[in-house]
C-alpha cells in the first residue's frame, strides 16, 4: 500500500485576500504612525520654544531688561522709523549700525557662546556673514524642517547662505509694524502712526521693539497674558502679482533684525493684514502644525493656540495677547 503526502498551499484567491488584508492594515496604521511622529515633532518644537524662552528670560535677569527686537540706528523720515535691512547689509565698520536681531543676544544663554563670541559687534550682519551662516538647531521647528531646504537660500537677505534660518520670532505687539507699500519687510514702520491709526501708542506695543529696553514692570497685563515668542509663517508666493508676492514672502535668518525674526498680532485690513495666524501675510505668525501654532508667554510657559482664536478686529482676543499694557488681560482659551 502506497502512502502519498498532499502538499497544502495558497490558492490564488487566498493569496489575494491576504494581500488585501495586509494592505488594509497598513492603510489603518499609517495615519496612526504619522500622527505619532507629528506629536513627537510638536513636542520637540515646544521644547525648542522652552529653551529659547529660557534664554530670553536669563538674558533679562542678567541685564534687567528684555533684549531689543533689533539694533538699528538709521532713521528713515521720522525718529521712530528704521531701515533694519539697510544696516544689516552695510559694509561700514560702525558699532551702532548692526541690523541684528534679538536672537543674536541670547546665544550665550543657550549654549551657543562660541557663535556669540565669533560675532564682531563693530560690523553688520553682512560683515558677520560667516557666523550668521550657522545653523542653530533650536531655532528650527522639526515639523517644517531641520535646516534650509532646497531653494530657500533665495529667501535669505544675504546670497549664498546655506544655513542660519529660523522658524521662531518675537512679538512686537498689535500694530502694523512694517511698511506695506514700496519696500515691504524692510522698514520698521513709523511707530508714531499708531497714535493716528489706533489710539494711545502704549496700549498696542509688545515686549520687543527696536533698541528697546522693556522691563518686567512694563508688562502690566501680566506675564501669563502676554505673548513673548511664537512660530513664524515661512511663506513662498503663490502668484507672480507684485502685491501678492510681497504679502506672501517671508525671509529667513536668525541674525537678521526685522520681520525675519519678529511678528505682530494686529488685524489691520486697511494695510492688507487680515489678522490671526496662518493667514498668508508676512507680518503674522503661523506654523506647519495642524490647527494653530505654538507660542511662549512672558512667564516662559508654552501654549498651543488654535488658529480659530478670535481675531476679527484689532480689539479681539488674539491681537490683545500681543500687547503688554492694554489693561484688559484675558486667559487663553483651552
Amino acid at each position: 500500500m502506497r502512502w502519498t503526502e498532499r502538499v497544502r498551499g495558497f490558492t490564488l484567491v487566498e493569496l489575494l485576500v491576504v494581500i488585501a488584508i495586509i494592505g488594509i492594515l497598513i492603510a489603518l496604521l499609517l495615519p496612526a504612525i504619522q500622527a505619532a511622529r507629528e506629536a513627537a515633532r510638536r513636542t520637540q518644537c515646544a521644547n525648542n520654544l522652552v529653551q529659547t524662552s529660557k534664554a530670553v528670560l536669563l538674558y533679562t535677569e542678567t541685564n534687567k531688561t528684555f533684549p531689543p527686537a533689533c539694533r538699528v540706528s538709521t532713521v528713515v523720515g521720522t525718529p521712530t522709523e528704521y531701515d533694519t535691512w539697510a544696516e544689516a547689509l552695510s559694509t561700514a565698520v560702525d558699532a551702532n549700525k548692526h541690523g541684528t536681531s534679538w536672537m543674536l543676544l541670547i546665544l550665550p544663554y543657550m549654549e551657543q557662546n562660541f557663535v556669540f563670541k565669533s560675532w564682531d559687534f563693530h560690523r553688520s550682519v553682512r560683515g558677520n556673514a560667516k557666523v550668521a551662516n550657522t545653523d542653530i538647531a533650536a531655532f528650527y521647528c522639526p515639523t517644517r524642517r531641520t535646516g534650509l531646504r532646497p531653494g530657500e537660500s533665495q529667501y535669505m537677505l544675504l546670497s549664498g547662505f546655506t544655513a542660519g534660518g529660523n522658524d521662531y520670532g518675537a512679538c512686537v505687539g498689535r500694530w502694523n509694524a512694517w511698511e506695506n507699500h514700496l519696500e515691504w519687510h524692510h522698514h520698521f514702520d513709523d511707530m508714531d502712526k499708531i497714535e493716528i491709526s489706533f489710539g494711545p501708542r502704549k496700549r498696542f506695543l509688545g515686549i520687543f521693539l527696536p533698541n528697546s529696553a522693556t522691563k518686567f514692570k512694563d508688562i502690566t497685563d501680566g506675564t501669563s497674558h502676554t505673548l513673548m515668542l511664537g512660530e513664524l509663517q515661512r511663506l513662498r508666493p503663490r502668484s507672480s502679482d507684485s502685491l501678492v508676492e510681497r504679502a506672501e514672502t517671508s525671509y529667513d535668518g536668525w541674525a537678521l533684525g526685522g520681520v525675519a525674526t519678529l511678528f505682530d498680532t494686529t488685524t489691520d485690513p486697511a494695510h492688507n493684514n487680515p489678522g490671526g495666524m496662518n493667514n498668508w501675510f508676512f507680518e503674522s505668525p503661523g506654523s506647519m502644525h495642524r490647527g494653530g501654532a505654538q507660542f511662549s508667554m512672558a512667564d516662559g510657559s508654552v501654549r498651543f493656540i488654535s488658529e480659530n482664536i478670535d481675531s476679527a478686529t484689532n480689539d479681539s482676543l488674539f491681537p490683545r495677547l500681543g500687547s503688554m499694557a492694554d489693561g484688559r488681560p484675558e486667559p487663553i482659551p483651552e
